[in-house]
């Protein structure tokens, strides 16, 4: 019979999941400084404890069990907020020190996060922040493997893991040269840009998806004729040639690029909701927390529960 989960040792869950990762004892004992045979004891007591198999051994290659793979989840939560709760006995401390790791998408990056940065950079100077530009589903990756604190995306998320928090709608809009025919327009259709030559972000963004379905829905099917995973070579692009691009209306700021124009979408109306995302099974530290609540402030929406 299952012995109580109290039994358990945390030393039993770390060479578990190590072993789990790898997929091969020796690699996962030298992972953790420890011999083989120690490993293999520890798993060994494991899995007496739960009374379950959670490895399948043939010869030197091991695989997880059905057991071991539903159990695999639970033990990364588990050892995560112990470790969230060694962050947060610090926390009582003062936090005069800390780290804070961050996953932000591209456009965010660009236009919307130096202000802030700076202001947090500026109020907490012993915090040390790691930013990493990343897509939106890397994020989320990161945030449920423990690898980010915070996250900044866009909505809906798509794993059960990511916790999500509103904080931006902004419209999506078509940027055009200056001597464009369409550059005087203040609004256009999106079924007026059936069979138009356009670059667009490629198909590992949230937000190129995202146009796609405005586009699917406004009965347009442009001519895509280049992808990239730049903003900077989309905008280059159309001010060298007769091609259109989408982006997020906070992305830039065209008054200071030049021969550029924005013309809004209608029918519909393309939007993005851009989010705060956080590990829904994580400890959120008085850093995330608090860089959270400086984005809210810098973009006017207001703390839940306000």
């Amino acid at each position: 019979m299952m012995q109580h989960l109290s039994a358990l040792k945390l030393r039993q869950l770390q060479y578990f999941l190590a072993a789990a990762d790898h997929l091969h004892f020796t690699k996962a004992a030298q992972q953790l400084a420890v011999t083989q045979p120690t490993l293999s004891h520890q798993i060994a007591e494991l899995e007496t404890h739960l009374g379950t198999t959670l490895f399948e051994r043939t010869g030197k290659s091991v695989r997880l069990t059905e057991a071991g793979e539903l159990f695999q989840g639970h033990a990364k939560r588990a050892v995560q907020q112990l470790d969230a709760g060694i962050i947060a006995l610090a926390e009582l401390e003062g936090m005069l020190r800390g780290n804070l790791r961050i996953g932000v998408i591209q456009s965010f990056c660009r236009n919307l996060l130096p202000p802030i940065l700076g202001a947090f950079l500026s109020s907490y100077p012993g915090i040390k922040i790691r930013i990493e530009e990343m897509t939106a589903g890397a994020i989320e990756n990161a945030l449920a493997a423990g690898l980010l604190d915070l996250g900044i995306a866009f909505a809906p998320a798509s794993k059960e893991e990511t916790e999500l928090e509103p904080v931006l709608q902004e419209e999506l809009v078509l940027v055009v040269k200056d001597t464009h025919r369409w550059a005087s327009r203040k609004t256009l259709k999106v079924a007026d840009l059936d069979g138009q030559r356009m670059i667009l972000l490629d198909t590992s963004f949230s937000t190129r998806k995202l146009i796609d379905g405005y586009l699917h829905r406004g009965g347009a099917k442009p001519d895509v004729v280049c992808e990239t995973n730049s903003i900077g070579v989309m905008l280059g692009a159309v001010v060298e040639s007769e091609v259109l691009t989408i982006i997020p209306e906070r992305a830039i700021d065209l008054g200071k690029l030049g021969g550029l124009q924005a013309v809004r979408l209608r029918d519909p109306k393309p939007v993005r909701t851009s989010a705060l995302l956080w590990p829904r099974f994580g400890f959120r530290t008085i850093a995330a927390r608090t860089f959270g609540k400086m984005v809210r402030t810098r973009l006017g929406t207001p703390p839940r529960g306000s």
